[in-house]
C-alpha cells in the first residue's frame, strides 16, 4: 500500500491547477491589421431580371498576397462565389494558404466597376486562424471585363485591400 502525505497530495494538485490554467490563459490573444493586394480572374453568368435590370452568378479565383502575415501566412489563393446586380453585390470567399489553412469572409460590394468599394467581414478559419474574426475594404483599381454570349469574363486588381483581425 502506498502512503501519500497530504503535503504532497496538495503540491501535486496546486501543480495541476497552475498548469491547466497556463494553458488556456497563457495563450494570448492576437490582434493586428493587414495590408495587400488581391488579384482576381473569373466568370459572370447574367440572367434578365425583367424591369429590374439583370442579375448575375459571379465566380472569381486569384492571389491575395500581404505585405505581413494574417495566421502565419503572407500568400492567399482565394474562391469567391456571389450574387450581383445593378444595385452591388454579395459574396462568399475562402483564402487558402498552400499548406491548406482556410480563412472565411463575407463580402459586400457596389456596383462591379473600375473603383468600386468593397467591404468584407472576417467570419473565421481553419488552423492558426480558427475562431478568427475581424474586417477588411479594398478598391478594385482595375476591373475588366468581354463578353461572350450570356458569360462575361472578369479581371481584376485591388492594391489597397487592408484590414483588421482578432485571433482569441
Amino acid at each position: 500500500m502506498v502512503r501519500v502525505h497530504v503535503r504532497n497530495l496538495t503540491y501535486l494538485v496546486c501543480v495541476f491547477i497552475v498548469v491547466s490554467c497556463c494553458t488556456q490563459v497563457c495563450k494570448a490573444a492576437e490582434e493586428g491589421s493587414f495590408t495587400g493586394s488581391w488579384t482576381a480572374n473569373g466568370t459572370q453568368e447574367a440572367l434578365s431580371f425583367g424591369e429590374l435590370g439583370e442579375t448575375a452568378l459571379v465566380k472569381l479565383s486569384g492571389h491575395v498576397r500581404l505585405k505581413g502575415t494574417l495566421g502565419n501566412e503572407k500568400d492567399y489563393w482565394s474562391t469567391c462565389i456571389g450574387l450581383a446586380d445593378s444595385k452591388g453585390g454579395d459574396f462568399r470567399c475562402v483564402w487558402r494558404s498552400l499548406n491548406g489553412q482556410e480563412i472565411y469572409i463575407v463580402l459586400k460590394s457596389e456596383r462591379m466597376e473600375q473603383d468600386s468599394l468593397a467591404t468584407g467581414e472576417i467570419v473565421g478559419g481553419t488552423g492558426a486562424t480558427k475562431n478568427i474574426s475581424g474586417s477588411l475594404r479594398l478598391h478594385w483599381s482595375t476591373l475588366s471585363f468581354q463578353t461572350n454570349q450570356s458569360t462575361t469574363e472578369i479581371g481584376g486588381y485591388a492594391k489597397d485591400l487592408q484590414g483588421t483581425f482578432n485571433l482569441p
